[in-house]
Formats: C-alpha cells, sequence, structure tokens
C-alpha cells in the first residue's frame, strides 16, 4: 500500500484537505479493547470478592461481554436498565442480585479504559488549527451520545453524526454528504478514516471523499465478520492504511482550502457544532432542503475527489 502523500499525487488534480472524518469506535476510541479491559475486571472482583471460581467467573464476563456486543442498546429501556438486565442475564440465579453493582463497576471502568490518551487529544487539539474535524459514527442513539458526553469529546469536533439519529448509516454515501453539507464542504476536500472496510472505506470511496485510511485492528482484537481485503470488492481498496490513528497527522498534506484558527477560536463554545443529538431540532429542518445529497454533489464540479481506485459517482446508494 502506498503512502497517503503517494495516493494525492495519484488523483486528478491536486487534493485540498480542508476536513477529517473519524470513525468513532475502534478508531479514535478503542471500544472493543476498552469494553474486554472492563469485563475482565469484573471477572476478579467476582472471583476475588464474591466467591466465583476464577473458571466461573470468566465465563460470567465473557457471557455479558458477547451479550453486549450483540444488543449495546435497547431503545425501549434505559440504558443502565438494559445494560444491569444484560448482567442479571448471566448470572448464576444465587447472585442476580449483584447485576446493578456489576453494571456501575464496569461502566466506571469501561470510561477508565475507553478515556482518550493525552497524546490523542494533542493530535486532535493541532488538527483543529488547520483542519474541521467530525465524527461519523454509526450506532444506537444513546450508547453513542453516552460515550460522547462521558469522554467529553465535543470540545473537538465541529461535527459529529450518529448514524440512528439519521436515515443513513455508513457506508451509505448520503451520510458522509449530511456531515459535508453541514460543514459547507465539497466531499473531495475530506478525508474519513475508520477501522471497517465495508462501512468507513467503502462509504468514504463511493462518497467520492478525497481519501480515505484504514486502520485495520489488531489480530487479537477482530472478531467474526471483521472484514479483511480478501473479503471487499475490488474497488474498495483505501488510500493509506496505517496502524495508529497517531500517524495520519503525518500523512496530511497542509490545508490549503480552510483557513487556519488560532487556538482561541478553536475553543468549545467558540463555533456552532453541528451534531445530531435533537432528532426533531436542525437537521431534520433542513433535510427538505437537500432531498437528493447524491445528485447535488455528483453533480458538481469536484472532479478531483475521483479515486485512482476504480471508485465513481454512477455506484447507488446503498
Amino acid at each position: 500500500m502506498s503512502t497517503f502523500r503517494g495516493a494525492i499525487k495519484r488523483l486528478n488534480c491536486d487534493l485540498k484537505i480542508s476536513t477529517i472524518f473519524f470513525d468513532l469506535d475502534n478508531t479514535l476510541i478503542a471500544t472493543r479493547k476498552a469494553d474486554a479491559k472492563a469485563c475482565s475486571k469484573v471477572a476478579d472482583l467476582l472471583h476475588r470478592e464474591h466467591g466465583f471460581s476464577r473458571e466461573l467467573a470468566n465465563e460470567t464476563a465473557t457471557n455479558y461481554l458477547t451479550a453486549f456486543r450483540r444488543c449495546p442498546d435497547n431503545p425501549d429501556v434505559a440504558l443502565a436498565q438494559w445494560r444491569s438486565q444484560l448482567w442479571q442475564d448471566v448470572l448464576p440465579g444465587t447472585h442476580k442480585h449483584l447485576a446493578s453493582e456489576l453494571y456501575g463497576r464496569w461502566l466506571e471502568w469501561r470510561y477508565r479504559y475507553l478515556a482518550l490518551p493525552v497524546e490523542v487529544q494533542t493530535m486532535l487539539q493541532t488538527l483543529r488549527l488547520q483542519y474541521l474535524l467530525g465524527i461519523i459514527t454509526n450506532g444506537p442513539t444513546a450508547a453513542q451520545w453516552e460515550k460522547i458526553d462521558r469522554l467529553a469529546l465535543n470540545k473537538y469536533f465541529d461535527c459529529i453524526l450518529v448514524s440512528s439519529d439519521l436515515p443513513w448509516a455508513k457506508p451509505d454515501r448520503n451520510i458522509f454528504y449530511a456531515a459535508c453539507h453541514y460543514l459547507g464542504v465539497p466531499p473531495g476536500q475530506c478525508v474519513m478514516i475508520g477501522d471497517k472496510l465495508e462501512t468507513d472505506i467503502q462509504g468514504g470511496i463511493e462518497a467520492n471523499l478525497g481519501a480515505t485510511v484504514w486502520l485495520p485492528l489488531p489480530t487479537e482484537q477482530r472478531i467474526i465478520g471483521d472484514r479483511t481485503m480478501q473479503d471487499v470488492p475490488e474497488h474498495v481498496r483505501p488510500d493509506a492504511i496505517v496502524d495508529s490513528v497517531l500517524k495520519l497527522p503525518a500523512m496530511l498534506p497542509p490545508s490549503t482550502s480552510f483557513r487556519g484558527r488560532r487556538p482561541a477560536e478553536a475553543e468549545v463554545g467558540d463555533w456552532e457544532q453541528k451534531t445530531t443529538r435533537n432528532r426533531a431540532a436542525q437537521y431534520n429542518r433542513i433535510l427538505p432542503e437537500i432531498p437528493d445529497l447524491y445528485s447535488t454533489y455528483s453533480s458538481s464540479s469536484n472532479d478531483c475527489s475521483q479515486h485512482s481506485n476504480g471508485s465513481n459517482s454512477s455506484n447507488n446508494s446503498s
């Protein structure tokens, strides 16, 4: 795989990057790793304080992690109630009363391990001086916004889109176009970085973003269903592959289309952040003005967003 700068040179015209879109889970934050570590701590607690054998403690925690990954949220039930129920379901009959306690401890450990490392915080603060930053994440509304709020991610981003708040999810190109519409930037000036080929990379390519960067999970964190290069169509090839989100800045060209802002201007509260937090608020009110986002962007003169890997604007929305 070529370097990012090599990919830029292969485009039809000089690429001007103004905007970076990040996936959330397993890209910006280490969700799978944090969830597994939190469950391991709960297993230790069950063994140490509640008399579980090591085998039973590990089995209980593993069963919870499996159930949680299968269904992290139930829109008909409050998050705390749903997760406590998942713990109750995996606990032996004599210990089901521990469900609420275990949920609370698991949640505490989870966010301790999900917290952005200082170096990632510094990277985002630095990038915001030169680029517009956005999060485009698939997932249930309550669960995703809980992570965004508890980790205080709002202060780093100009735009945050959660798929369950919208009519689309990645890889549907319209979720990328919605982010572009929010920020007033053409797709060809945007970079998408994410861990999933079939959503982040395929969606970014089919939306004709300027470039896509793949961050594959380490082998030990992969689960059944994770896609590799062999599992996706030939045209789903990222412009670059990195093993750490911290390597992204070195790959980016200087921003020539977005006026750099001073550190004070990058502070929270000094700009109008675009989010999907309130489904009934601003986003849904502007939908009638952009009924066909694909036509809006595909008919523009942004030819430099064409990739050399075979993506084109004739693909239908998924």
